[in-house]
């Protein structure tokens, strides 16, 4: 996944990491099988520069969320394994007010991802409340009461 986020950050593409992935960067040993990939719902212009960037790996284009939401997760089966492109979602502020407060983390080969910040990650886990969420929930909650999340 590394050569994808390289491909954003060296594109100046608007995202953030959320989801187990994010979880995983911040420090808890997890397993995932995707990438969630939170993006302005509806800058065209970024959108348009996600499907020049990813080309034939995209099945469909990536398209803004629609008028009655639809289009709000869209999921491609890629070369790098799952993308998952989220355009809203439970906990999920704005995506612009979520910008503003998130942070860098490094993946294993060094490469700066842009994720959604600790408590805004902790609010989304929260927020789905599904069963895989619990242990998530754990740490991140632990992470704060220690004062170690941005």
């Amino acid at each position: 996944m590394d050569e994808v986020i390289r491909r954003f950050n060296a594109n100046a593409i608007r995202y953030l990491v959320i989801g187990g992935q994010a979880v995983r960067l911040e420090g808890c040993p997890r397993f995932s099988m995707d990438w969630d990939i939170y993006i302005p719902c509806r800058d065209l212009a970024n959108i348009e520069a996600i499907n020049q960037l990813l080309g034939r790996e995209l099945d469909v284009p990536l398209a803004p969320l629609g008028p009655h939401g639809n289009n709000f997760v869209q999921t491609y089966q890629t070369t790098w394994g799952i993308l998952q492109f989220h355009l809203a979602g439970p906990g999920l502020p704005s995506f612009e007010e979520a910008e503003r407060r998130a942070v860098i983390h490094k993946t294993e080969n060094g490469v700066p991802v842009t994720c959604l910040g600790g408590n805004d990650l902790l609010e989304s886990k929260k927020r789905a409340n599904r069963p895989c969420d619990a242990a998530d929930i754990q740490f991140l909650e632990t992470k704060k009461s220690l004062g170690l999340l941005r």
